[in-house]
């Protein structure tokens, strides 16, 4: 097994951005094809008309994980659903402002709804190719941001002052600390989906019909932008199986990020990687394998 690191930044031009059908432009891909060049491509801010912004797009996980055996149960081996394993995608997507392009970017955003980020689950071959399964997926951000405490400072008034009130409650009786024992909690916390009656982002799955697959999307509010950073990190969880009528093929976890600037259609996104071919995109070309996970 091993896991996979995809990522890329790209600069890019869009026009007619505030209505339901923007253009989009790459006009750069790569460090080089932005250091000492012309800018005649790049776009300055012309308000409802065009703006240039720079993203960033990083995908990491599992590229060969383990999908539960595909023998049927009997009444001599019955299957209990014990061999399935659950394996983590993480994805990172950000935006920033180019030297000499200049503009208040966050301001136009709508509140609700301003980024949306894709994880499209695409298998191959298509018909009965393996087949990935979402079982759970989070928002992370780290603290503290503009107007929340650190996760020590959340924690510390929960803490119990003495060690005879530790040995009474002990972990089950206070999560925080099994919480702030985790290896994925210690760097980062995960971003409650509302927050002071004020929604800050939600999940959402569809069939896409271009791509004839199932998509997970995190669609997110301007709020989670201006208080977090415009870096933002999600993480999705998935199990896998494989079909026992082909060989095994693969499932392709492709990152597609969106943002929006369209104040009266809440579905017409800008999409910066729009005009790139599949395989030039972010993405990690996963194969599960029939077995049991190894253990360490």
């Amino acid at each position: 097994m091993a896991v996979q690191i995809k990522r890329m930044y790209l600069d890019f031009v869009a026009r007619d951005y505030t209505t339901t059908s923007p253009a989009v432009q790459i006009v750069s891909g790569s460090p080089e094809s932005s250091i000492g060049q012309s800018h005649m491509k790049y776009t300055p801010w012309e308000k409802g008309k065009a703006f240039t912004l720079r993203c960033y797009l990083s995908l990491q996980g599992e590229d060969n994980p383990v999908a539960p055996s595909r023998r049927t149960s009997s009444p001599e081996t019955p299957a209990t659903g014990t061999e399935q394993m659950t394996y983590r995608y993480e994805w990172a997507f950000g935006i920033t402002l180019i030297e000499g392009f200049y503009w208040d970017w966050m301001k136009e955003l709508p509140d609700e709804g301003a980024l949306a980020i894709h994880l499209v689950l695409k298998p191959n071959p298509l018909e009965d190719g393996p087949e990935a399964i979402p079982i759970a997926a989070i928002l992370s951000t780290l603290h503290p941001s503009r107007n929340t405490k650190s996760i020590w400072e959340q924690a510390l008034p929960m803490v119990p002052k003495t060690a005879a009130e530790m040995a009474k409650t002990g972990a089950s009786a206070f999560p925080l600390l099994n919480y702030l024992s985790s290896g994925l909690m210690l760097g980062s916390n995960v971003l409650a989906s509302y927050t002071d009656n004020q929604k800050n982002w939600f999940l959402y799955q569809f069939f896409d019909e271009k791509q004839k697959c199932p998509v997970v999307e995190w669609r997110i509010s301007k709020k989670v932008l201006v208080e977090y950073g415009p870096l933002i990190r999600g993480t999705l969880f998935l199990a896998f199986h494989n079909s026992v009528k082909s060989k095994p093929g693969t499932v392709r976890i492709l990152l597609r990020p969106q943002i929006r600037y369209c104040q009266k259609d809440e579905i017409s996104y800008i999409i910066p990687t729009q005009g790139m071919g599949p395989d030039n995109q972010v993405f990690i070309d996963v194969h599960p394998t029939e077995g049991k996970e190894p253990v360490v």
